[in-house]
């Protein structure tokens, strides 16, 4: 693979700033409701519009407060991919509830998952079911944790997930079109493993590469804007002696990125044609969306090479960052926030830096074992102190 850049040197719309300067609809957690998820113990919580800072020492369920809001909003754990290690030990399922302002709009958020196997999902909005791809696209959370520097020193999967989910969250059409790509490689590759006759390899190769080209298309334009973003969010996060980076998307050295969709498609049918002996012999396709990566370079060199610790949970939170900033600008909408452990994650200097380029504009969620990052935060902090998964003390700023 070749690294294939996805930038522009004309001015993009895309780079805005991550404060939207007052000017979008605010969209605020009110409300969260928890049921035999992880090891919290209480019934609900009711949050501020600005600033929350969830305080308790080390295993208090800090993490699982957030996290949970995360799961509500995006189905999916930064911690566990897998549904039966965020039920509470001995329970068969959880529930998690929200209630969402979206301007002076009040909705209901809703979600039963029952951990199997296989596990299995239900989806309520405002009291009616929805389907998956309707349920993400409405309550969005961006979240920065300490799992985020496997963007930076991981390998590709975690960088191709923030991909597809920024894609996703740009163009819905995405989530059909990567579950039809996934389908088609898994069809394809059953036919490798099998010892398929040629013929019947050959079928699939060219419906998998027209779905492997509306993929790459889509990731290429979503990286321009990621890219743009993150220069924005980093140079404000980062002090100026810290290492120049660029954003770019690694893609196969026998296409361009400025192919479009027809051209991509013909350009990996050729490909899939010339190297069927090989997949046939390996018994899996071997090129394709499903291998490309996300790179960060700095000086022509991987950043994995050049940074340091602090220097990585600066970059993975400016990429978090970035795909926020593209989203609201998209959305028109302030959306929250959420650090989690931000005495492990980022220094009292980067804490201020972020908690500027945030602004006072949307609502934020902060995790901490001390009261250090409320001084960095709007005086308009609600605190709520854990232990043992129970909320045993909270209290507002007297002008919340």
């Amino acid at each position: 693979m070749v690294e294939l850049a996805a930038r522009s040197t004309a001015p993009s719309p895309y780079a805005v700033s991550s404060s939207c300067n007052g000017r979008g609809r605010r969209v605020e957690l009110i409300e969260l409701s928890v049921e035999r998820f992880r090891n919290l113990r209480f019934g609900s919580l009711t949050f501020g519009e600005r600033a929350n800072l969830v305080l308790g020492r080390n295993g208090a369920g800090k993490t699982s407060l957030l996290e949970a809001m995360v799961v509500l909003g995006n189905l999916r754990s930064f911690r566990s991919p897998s549904p039966r290690r965020l039920s509470r030990h001995g329970e068969a399922a959880f529930r998690l509830a929200g209630t969402v302002r979206s301007g002076d709009r009040i909705h209901r958020l809703e979600q039963v998952v029952e951990v199997g196997p296989p596990p299995q999902r239900s989806l309520r909005l405002d009291g009616v079911s929805v389907d998956v791809a309707s349920y993400l696209t409405f309550f969005p959370l961006f979240a920065i944790t300490s799992s985020d520097r496997d963007l930076v020193m991981g390998g590709p999967d975690g960088r191709r997930s923030l991909l597809d989910r920024f894609t996703f969250l740009l163009r819905h059409a995405h989530f059909e079109v990567l579950r039809d790509y996934r389908r088609v490689l898994r069809q394809r590759n059953a036919a490798l493993a099998q010892r398929a006759t040629e013929a019947e390899i050959e079928a699939w190769d060219q419906p998998l590469a027209a779905a492997a080209a509306r993929v790459t298309r889509g990731r290429l334009d979503a990286v321009q804007a990621l890219a743009e973003n993150f220069d924005v969010a980093y140079r404000r996060l980062a002090p100026e002696s810290d290492p120049q980076l660029e954003v770019e998307y690694r893609g196969d050295p026998w296409w361009s990125p400025d192919d479009g969709p027809e051209k991509l498609a013909e350009k990996h049918l050729q490909r899939y044609n010339e190297t069927r002996a090989r997949d046939r012999q390996t018994g899996f396709t071997a090129d394709g969306p499903h291998r490309h990566d996300l790179s960060l370079r700095s000086g022509g060199r991987s950043a994995r090479h050049v940074l340091s610790t602090g220097q990585v949970k600066v970059v993975a939170a400016a990429l978090r960052l970035a795909t926020h900033a593209e989203i609201e600008r998209a959305r028109g909408e302030c959306l929250p926030v959420i650090v989690d452990d931000v005495d492990a994650e980022l220094d009292s200097a980067a804490l201020a830096r972020l908690v500027g380029h945030l602004g006072d504009e949307r609502q934020i969620f902060l995790s901490s074992t001390s009261d250090r990052a409320g001084r960095a935060v709007s005086h308009r902090t609600r605190r709520f102190w854990l232990e043992n998964g129970a909320c045993v003390r909270q209290e507002a700023d007297s002008d919340e």
